[in-house]
């Protein structure tokens, strides 16, 4: 059996997609009051008590591996530590760790990267546990914060400059965790993951013009413009910060990788270009109400 935390966050929620119906016995980590997101015969819920800490570990009793991950917050470290902690306990004896490129528990300038290496950091600190770590690059679903103005405006508005930036699709992330989870051969071993192209921001306008069929155009604002933009959307204060911080270091070049054949070598197939991302989701980007 398998377990999958996270399972609203892009990647956790294409894991359930790629093991539904599989021959394999499934449990989705549910620790907020939301419903399953992927419904299938061989995948059940599993909803811990949180006043009961021993819940925790009930949940992860029989299973073989677990994918962690939970979303960005200053919390990332203590919920993945109090996840492997529970699954250790219950006799876990692999993890795929979902992380991020750039990762570093001693990152100075950019938060969110930090407590991805605090999280890393907490996980190996578990003996007599494998950990396959997955580290992808910039995922084409944030594109989705843009969705909105994409369908009404056909623009884009970000502090991101002009730099080329690596993706992937968090659907073949989730292929390489859950190739991770179902083969051993992979614990201990850590994988950057990326698409197969770097692109800028006024590239994937420029895309986006060519795919949607309207005019999409790039236009770069201030690191204030953003922080207004953040807060209009409810975010708070540190997660505002964080979000700047960590679109700063990409758009400065610090955390760009060169894209790789990870998914290529790992899953068998290719990842998805921006193209078939966008085709598969153009819904959502012509229209304001499926925005």
């Amino acid at each position: 059996m398998f377990l999958v935390t996270d399972v609203t966050g892009h990647v956790g929620r294409a894991v359930l997609a790629e093991l539904a119906n599989q021959p394999v016995a499934v449990r989705a980590l549910l620790q907020e009051p939301v419903d399953l997101p992927i419904k299938a015969s061989n995948i059940e819920a599993v909803r811990p008590d949180p006043e009961d800490p021993s819940s925790l570990q009930r949940a992860f009793e029989g299973v073989e591996a677990a994918f962690l991950a939970s979303g960005y917050s200053p919390h990332i470290a203590e919920n993945h530590l109090k996840m492997a902690n529970a699954a250790k306990a219950a006799g876990v004896k692999r993890f795929v760790q979902l992380s991020g490129v750039g990762a570093n528990p001693q990152m100075c300038c950019a938060r969110m990267l930090r407590w991805l290496g605090q999280a890393e950091s907490g996980v190996t600190a578990c003996r007599d546990v494998a950990v396959t770590r997955l580290r992808p690059a910039y995922m084409l679903q944030l594109l989705f914060e843009f969705a909105p103005t994409i369908a009404q405006q056909g623009l884009i508005a970000g502090p991101f400059r002009s730099n080329a930036w690596s993706w992937v699709d968090a659907r073949d992330v989730a292929a390489v965790a859950v190739a991770a989870l179902k083969d051993p051969s992979h614990a201990g071993r850590i994988y950057t993951v990326t698409g197969s192209e770097s692109l800028s921001f006024p590239q994937i306008a420029d895309r986006l013009s060519h795919i949607l069929g309207k005019p999409v155009r790039y236009h770069d604002i201030t690191a204030n413009e953003a922080r207004g933009w953040l807060q209009g959307k409810g975010l708070s204060p540190v997660m505002i910060e964080a979000k700047l911080e960590y679109w700063d270091a990409c758009a400065s070049n610090m955390l760009n990788v060169p894209p790789n054949t990870v998914v290529q070598d790992v899953t068998g197939r290719p990842p998805r270009s921006l193209e078939a991302f966008v085709q598969d989701y153009k819904a959502r980007f012509l229209s304001a109400s499926a925005a």
